[in-house]
């Protein structure tokens, strides 16, 4: 890394996944591999967080071992590893640095028979967890101080959500981006001040959301029965996924010829209960 000055921190994480499992940071989910995308191969990628810490502070980041799609439990094969890096969002190539060690975990080894096994080999799920510091230019108005909605009955809630969902359901199958983007622009102006957006930038953001639209992708049907609630950052975020844990909202791929279903992650909150809930 170069002695550069980091004006606008650029907070990421690079997660790789060698088995089902998702990562969370402040308790949102960041990175997930569910489904039958799960069956075999692995998923890493690069993901931006300034967004889902909001502010400088202490934050946990959990990584969720899961058997792999028609599996029941983990095998030796599975693992995971997270990797933490800082830089500044102009000068990233120049500044990209680790700001914390690699979270692993445990690896295999060799039991008393000479086989390969490993600790989380029979286990229903494996967690591995840190904590890191963060420190940002800002103060975000995310959700901290939005309503606990696990507090509220669960049957209530459910319906308030689902009835949210078949709206933006009903866009996608439209392919009515510019109603999406609308319903869609609390989260935009967060995304904008945690990422340090220019006009140009953001414009390419909604461009790329347009362009998916215009490709008028069939959309996966929604079915209650195939749905369930999640609630997310404490309590103050709430969504619809389906029963492996994959995203309601997907656009339809050619899964024969490799290809993944187009997730829309859409995550709910409301700042008061009279005004309801927002995407954020």
């Amino acid at each position: 890394m170069g002695n550069y000055k980091i004006n606008n921190p650029y907070y990421e994480l690079y997660p790789n996944l060698n088995c089902a499992g998702k990562v969370l940071v402040n308790d949102v989910p960041v990175f997930s591999f569910l489904g039958q995308d799960s069956k075999d191969g692995i998923l890493d990628g690069s993901v931006p967080i300034n967004h889902i810490v909001l502010q400088s502070g202490k934050y946990k980041v959990v990584g969720k071992l899961l058997p792999r799609f028609g599996q029941k439990t983990l095998t030796e094969n599975d693992g995971m590893n997270i990797s933490f890096n800082l830089s500044d969002i102009d000068n990233w190539k120049e500044t990209k640095h680790s700001f914390f060690p690699e979270l692993n975990s445990p690896g295999p080894s060799f039991d008393k028979n000479n086989k390969i096994t490993s600790p989380v080999k029979g286990l229903p799920f494996f967690e591995i967890a840190a904590e890191i510091e963060v420190e940002l230019p800002f103060v975000l108005d995310g959700w901290q101080n939005s309503v606990d909605l696990s507090k509220i009955e669960k049957s209530i809630i459910k319906q308030k959500v689902l009835e949210f969902f078949i709206q933006i359901h009903a866009l996608l199958k439209e392919h009515n981006a510019s109603k999406f983007l609308e319903l869609s622009k609390e989260k935009e102006d967060l995304q904008t001040k945690a990422f340090y957006f220019n006009s140009i930038r953001k414009q390419e953001v909604r461009d790329s959301i347009i362009n998916l639209f215009n490709k008028k992708l069939d959309v996966l049907p929604l079915n209650e029965a195939e749905l369930k609630l999640e609630f997310y950052g404490y309590g103050k975020l709430v969504s619809l996924v389906r029963l492996d844990g994959s995203s309601a909202l997907q656009f339809k791929k050619n899964i024969a010829e490799g290809e993944r279903n187009i997730e829309l992650e859409v995550k709910l909150h409301a700042r008061t209960l009279e005004k309801g809930l927002s995407i954020i």
